[in-house]
């Protein structure tokens, strides 16, 4: 394989949102970035690279935050808090543009036996901007998902109990075309699929999922994910691999292609998340759970590049959020 610089005809910027984490055991306080990648030519020997530019939350103190999530210049964030020896979970925007942020209703802190997970996305037909709160926990009849909508301008949380499906409890959910995705499982008949949540109706669906990969979708490696202008299903299989099938025509069964393929490096050793397509079929990639894990990857070439981002945090561990759809 080779490990030489993938082809880019032309200069591209690459904007993400950057959670930066202490390791430092007493400093429990997370920091934020916005990172342009820059990839052009000609090249030199530093590579492709990152320049950082610290985003300022208007805090009273630094937070350790359990969730941070961005749509369209505005992040959402989550955090627990101990008031009166009750534990609260809290949440907040932060309007990037505006330098502003608003809080939301708390909620009690789920217990150690209950675990969480957030989608936020945007409906353009409503201008609406929408968080869902997936709060699961194991009881005598088997697991139960409590659903709750937050909508960006109201006074609270509203509680959607019209859910046929038990949705797996991925990290992230993908927005696109105006809803959330998840995998999930359908009650009745206990296959995998993925459930689309509207951001208007608030009603969930199912969307369908390539026939090629139905035999294979129990495993729990699979995403849903969006990349390139489309919903797609990554298969890690394994960590053998990463095929990626995009749903060309969306919500048309039969346009499901397996558009790209990732393959194994030493380098990609371990989980691995494509964030973005880039030009000429390269794939921008971030190995989970390790510093500096920032590659580009050529789907045709078979290569990959190393991304190095310049004056990060000493002694931090660094995540993407997302890719910045919008300019800052």
């Amino acid at each position: 394989m080779d490990y030489s610089q993938p082809a880019f005809n032309q200069s591209y910027t690459c904007p993400l949102i950057l959670l930066c984490s202490s390791d430092f055991p007493s400093d429990r306080h997370d920091q934020l970035y916005h990172c342009n990648i820059c990839m052009s030519e000609p090249w030199n020997n530093k590579g492709l690279t990152g320049d950082l530019k610290y985003i300022n939350l208007p805090l009273e103190y630094s937070k350790k935050f359990t969730t941070v999530l961005y749509c369209r210049g505005i992040l959402f964030f989550s955090y627990v808090e101990v008031k009166d020896q009750v534990a609260e979970h809290n949440f907040f925007v932060y309007y990037i543009h505006a330098a502003s942020f608003d809080r939301f209703p708390s909620r009690p802190a789920m217990t150690n036996e209950s675990r969480l997970a957030f989608g936020f996305g945007f409906h353009p037909g409503t201008n609406d901007y929408k968080v869902v709160r997936i709060a699961e926990q194991e009881q005598p009849t088997g697991l139960e998902q409590r659903i709750e909508v937050f909508t960006l301008g109201k006074p609270m949380w509203m509680i959607n109990r019209k859910n046929p499906f038990l949705l797996r409890m991925q990290p992230y959910a993908a927005s696109f075309n105006g809803a959330l995705h998840w995998l999930g499982q359908d009650k009745q008949n206990g296959s995998t699929i993925i459930v689309s949540f509207d951001l208007e109706s608030e009603n969930f669906q199912q969307i369908p999922t390539p026939d090629n990969c139905k035999s294979r979708l129990d495993r729990k490696d699979w995403r849903v994910v969006v990349l390139g202008g489309c919903l797609c299903m990554v298969d890690y299989n394994d960590h053998k691999r990463v095929d990626i099938w995009s749903m060309k025509i969306y919500g048309v069964k039969e346009s499901w292609i397996k558009e790209y393929t990732v393959m194994p490096f030493e380098r990609l050793i371990g989980p691995s998340r494509p964030l973005c397509v880039l030009p000429n079929r390269n794939i921008l990639i971030e190995l989970q759970y390790l510093p500096e894990s920032l590659y580009a990857y050529s789907v045709d070439l078979m290569t990959i590049y190393k991304i190095r981002i310049r004056d990060l945090p000493p002694r931090h561990s660094c995540r993407v959020v997302s890719v910045v759809d919008d300019d800052l």
